[in-house]
């Protein structure tokens, strides 16, 4: 394990992550909970999309976005298809961010994306909770403890124990070759681009590289706007990593490359 030593202090931002879309009201009932706990919370939905069950995905998304809230912000993921079982939750810290999630690949994932930190497994029979629900643990124990959390009112070495043996992520990692780095696709975004686990950037000297896909052999380009009409690209995205795109296009409806799908960065020269 690694291990962050600074002090925790709040700032009442709370970023929140589930796969229960917006069709239902648990999305607002979670926020609820945590207006209800300290009304003056900031509480900001950063996924609510994240496919059913993929908590490794979520973990992904959070390990990604997290850098662009200020210091003192508490993360939630409930992606929690073990609710109500054995499975543990847990709260890392990383410098000044707190991630509440559950210790099922999620956190594990999480991990890969952070520097320095520590995580704690979650007592909830020690901190004066309602008794909670066995399938709705985001209502009962998330989002209560989050808002202590968030508010200050909760110290993250007050949740239980240290623990370091987080369940590890079952998403794939790049292979690096002499003149390939061999990945695969994860994710499609809204627009149809589909996300890989190669993440940039590569060498000065790979910049004319291609990327094959399949037995599909495309170009690396900088912006979306180099592609020509119809022409599938790879490019390195916002949050670097090697995406494909059909640009005013959708990559994900051609149906070609689902999740899984081989991805081939090759040096060309």
């Amino acid at each position: 394990m690694k291990a962050g030593q600074d002090t925790f202090r709040a700032s009442g931002v709370i970023t929140l992550t589930t796969d229960f879309g917006l069709h239902d009201p648990f999305v607002g009932i979670v926020k609820g909970v945590m207006a209800r706990r300290c009304p003056s919370l900031s509480v900001i939905d950063l996924c609510h999309e994240v496919p059913p069950f993929s908590a490794e995905i979520a973990g992904l998304w959070i390990g990604l976005s997290y850098r662009w809230f200020s210091p003192g912000s508490v993360h939630v993921a409930v992606v929690d298809p073990g609710v109500g079982t054995d499975r543990r939750i847990v709260c890392l810290k990383a410098g000044q961010h707190l991630f509440l999630v559950p210790d099922n690949g999620l956190a594990g994932e999480l991990t890969r994306h952070l520097d320095k930190w520590s995580a704690r497994a979650l007592e909830p029979e020690t901190l004066s909770l309602d008794s909670p629900s066995p399938t709705f643990h985001g209502r009962d124990i998330f989002a209560p403890v989050a808002a202590m959390l968030a508010a200050g009112e909760l110290t993250p070495e007050a949740l239980g124990p240290p623990v370091n043996d987080l369940t590890p992520s079952a998403l794939p990692r790049p292979c690096l070759g002499n003149d390939d780095i061999f990945g695969e696709i994860l994710l499609a975004d809204r627009f149809g681009n589909l996300f890989s686990n190669i993440a940039g950037p590569i060498p000065a000297a790979w910049n004319d590289a291609r990327v094959t896909i399949d037995d599909h052999s495309m170009r690396l380009v900088r912006t979306y706007d180099e592609a020509r009409s119809g022409e599938f690209v790879a490019i390195f995205n916002s949050f670097g990593l090697l995406e494909i795109a059909l640009p005013r296009g959708s990559a994900r409806a051609t149906g070609q490359w689902p999740p899984g799908t081989h991805v081939r960065l090759s040096r060309t020269s």
